[in-house]
């Protein structure tokens, strides 16, 4: 009889423990589940927001072969590939409320690189900012995404 005691004692303590993790903190929802990679938008080039009384979205076109920026090149390619746009839309609209808008010119302002950089290696974490490949991010990896960021805030301007 002790044994199926201390069996329903740790049963319900797993089962609380398990019902604990998925409590959302602060209201912050969670991040949107990853597409799979044979959905995730390969190339994208942010252009003018359509105005709200266009109902077709804009055009995008590529830049011209070798007149972009490398390091915004691999800015581009790692926001694609790891889901950046499932908050931060993929101009830098921002898609979900707590995501800032990179197309946002007092944003771009205010935020310093260092922020950005601090925000990808897990600082924004309780606002719903998850750390860039689980803070395993390289600095030429967060680089790289500050210059995409910054493309994207001077992109919204044309």
């Amino acid at each position: 009889m002790p044994n199926f005691k201390r069996f329903l004692t740790l049963c319900s303590v797993a089962v609380a423990g398990a019902l604990a993790a998925c409590v959302v903190k602060d209201n912050v929802p969670p991040p949107p589940p990853m597409k799979p990679k044979e959905e995730q938008v390969k190339t994208v080039e942010p252009t003018k927001p359509a105005t709200e009384t266009s109902a077709k979205a804009p055009e995008t076109t590529p830049p011209a072969a070798g007149t972009e920026d490398p390091l915004v090149a691999k800015g581009r390619e790692l926001y694609n590939a790891n889901a950046c746009a499932g908050c931060h839309g993929d101009k830098g609209q921002g898609v979900l409320p707590n995501a800032p808008k990179f197309t946002d010119a007092a944003w771009q302002q205010k935020e310093k690189d260092e922020e950005i950089v601090a925000s990808l290696k897990g600082a924004k974490a309780a606002q719903g900012m998850p750390a860039f490949k689980g803070g395993a991010g390289t600095d030429e990896e967060h680089k790289a995404l500050v210059a995409y960021v910054r493309f994207l805030g001077k992109s919204a301007g044309k």
